[in-house]
């Protein structure tokens, strides 16, 4: 079908009329120069289209601004908030990335002019988006940090050599993929409140994962990491709003966490030194002679138990003995008014 030179109304009413447009965007020649000076392909695979998510809709649908043939060389961006919002336009199931979208760290980026922040098309595609769980999805889950790596690349690269990224590429989905810590369309900075990475959020979110006892037991973790924290002196400066107490990304690092006993890693023993070190200032080789995350039971550390319960019930104790003390005291301070009013 050759593109029509007349402007010629048009309204597609079926995803079968969708075959008007690809009249002249099957063609593999048909491309934009951008003011920019790069050149860009028109070309739409029909194919792609009919195995997308979106097969049953029409071009126009989305293209909202294409009222006529030909259309204008200059073509709106495309809405997906149209459809995928609280109160769609559309008629189909309320949904609310978008709004999320509007509140994250890459709406901000588009505003302040940084026209290489993600938008729905960047991460989902355009033409060939796929359901989340299809394996050629670019959001698949598996396929999660490849996307997402294509803008945050020295990211990717710590993430693909860290003990999340080796085990996801031997095909565990267990472990943590970008959207996992960082949320899916409402991503915030580490420095916002809100953010489920932020300082003081960071221990929920990693224990998602590290108190799951069926995580825990399908990957043979250790146990009790997230308990043990809480009931450190960071762990309790963390849960009063300390942000400069240390949490889990403290000492482990964030995207490039890795085991123990790897040499790179932040909490091989050698390392210890200097990763305390970043807020105890002279920490030295005696920082990584202790056991880190202790539990406190009678077959894990029988002298810490037995020392912990001891001071526990010196501690009860005491304070029953002054509490009875205190109340003998007022009881002979009341005897002894008594006793002087009918003196």
């Amino acid at each position: 079908m050759a593109c029509a030179e007349e402007h010629i109304p048009i309204k597609l009413t079926g995803p079968e009329q969708n075959e008007i447009c690809f009249g002249c965007h099957s063609l593999t020649a048909l491309k934009k120069r951008l003011p920019t000076g790069k050149m860009v392909t028109l070309f739409v695979d029909a194919k792609q289209f009919d195995a997308s998510v979106h097969s049953t809709r029409t071009c126009t649908e989305c293209h909202t601004d294409i009222t006529y043939l030909p259309h204008s060389k200059v073509i709106e961006k495309v809405n997906c908030g149209r459809c995928h919002y609280i109160n769609p336009v559309v008629s189909t199931a309320p949904q609310k990335q978008a709004a999320q979208y509007q509140e994250s760290v890459h709406k901000a980026a588009l505003l302040r002019g940084n026209e290489k922040a993600p938008s729905c098309q960047e991460c989902h595609g355009a033409h060939d988006i796929k359901a989340a769980v299809d394996p050629k999805s670019r959001v698949y889950r598996p396929t999660i940090p490849h996307t997402c790596g294509s803008c945050h690349l020295d990211i990717y690269r710590q993430y693909a050599e860290s003990i999340h990224g080796a085990d996801l590429e031997k095909g565990n989905l267990d472990v943590p993929v970008c959207t996992d810590c960082h949320g899916e369309h409402s991503i915030r900075s580490p420095k916002d409140p809100l953010s489920s990475v932020y300082a003081t959020k960071v221990p929920e979110t990693c224990s998602r994962c590290h108190a799951s006892e069926r995580i825990e037991r399908r990957n043979n973790l250790a146990v009790a990491r997230e308990e043990t924290y809480r009931e450190s002196f960071h762990g309790i400066a963390s849960r009063y709003g300390d942000t400069a107490a240390a949490n889990c990304a403290s000492c482990h690092g964030s995207h490039d966490i890795r085991p123990s006993s790897d040499p790179k890693s932040s909490i091989n023993k050698l390392n210890l030194p200097h990763t305390c070190g970043k807020c105890h200032p002279g920490a030295n080789e005696n920082f990584g002679k202790g056991k880190i995350h202790v539990i406190i039971q009678r077959k894990e550390q029988a002298f810490l138990y037995y020392v912990s319960n001891g001071f526990k019930w010196l501690t009860i104790s005491v304070m029953a003995a002054l509490i009875g003390h205190i109340g003998l005291d007022l009881l002979g301070r009341r005897r002894k008014r008594r006793q002087e009013k009918l003196a």
